[in-house]
């Protein structure tokens, strides 16, 4: 499987996505992460070695697929796409995460995503991102603005939580940082990947 996480605008937590539902396909089926984002922060995060999982940037993709069997794919794209790049990378993928935060601010952006992936074959959808459980009113309203545009939205959604920042920083998957709120954090990746995987309940 081939999944492309992308939103035409930044800042939506695309790497943090990417790595998370890397190391969830990893415990399925060997899983390569490439990160083409401009940032490289998918590269940076597994810097230190200690990712279960392979990252390499776009131009190490081939070799790295030669090298090795890889079942699962999962690309980290740069955080502004031009509507050409969007409809080549839907066609190329299985699946389009569109990572969105649930504020005002975000829904340009994925509604300009949207909007130039709606005449696309390709499966995309929706997921709510970096949600605060003091303003759960802005989710609900976000994902409320979604149905009403016909997008699909993802059942999962992945809270905002310091945990992620905290394995960032030590260069590992949430799972492995020492803090109360990782396990949910990361319970909510396993949430996404299931749903991925097998669909709604």
């Amino acid at each position: 499987m081939v999944i492309c996480l992308a939103n035409s605008k930044g800042g939506q937590g695309k790497s943090t996505a990417a790595i998370h539902l890397a190391a969830f396909f990893q415990k399925q089926a060997a899983t390569l992460l490439v990160d083409s984002d401009h940032v490289r922060a998918s590269l940076a995060w597994g810097r230190e070695g200690k990712l279960p999982f392979d990252v390499v940037d776009e131009s190490d993709q081939e070799a790295a697929m030669r090298r090795r069997r890889y079942d699962h794919v999962v690309l980290d794209t740069p955080g502004s796409i031009d509507p050409r790049g969007l409809k080549e990378l839907a066609a190329g993928c299985n699946l389009m995460v569109l990572p969105a935060i649930p504020e005002a601010i975000a829904m340009d952006g994925l509604a300009y995503t949207l909007h130039h992936l709606k005449d696309t074959k390709a499966d995309c959808r929706v997921l709510l991102n970096r949600v605060r459980h003091n303003r759960p009113k802005e989710a609900i309203e976000l994902r409320a603005a979604l149905d009403a545009m016909g997008a699909k939205v993802f059942k999962a959604e992945i809270p905002d939580s310091a945990a992620f920042d905290k394995a960032a920083a030590q260069g590992v998957v949430v799972y492995d940082v020492n803090d109360p709120r990782a396990l949910r954090a990361w319970d909510a990746f396993e949430a996404l990947g299931e749903e991925i995987l097998y669909g709604r309940e």
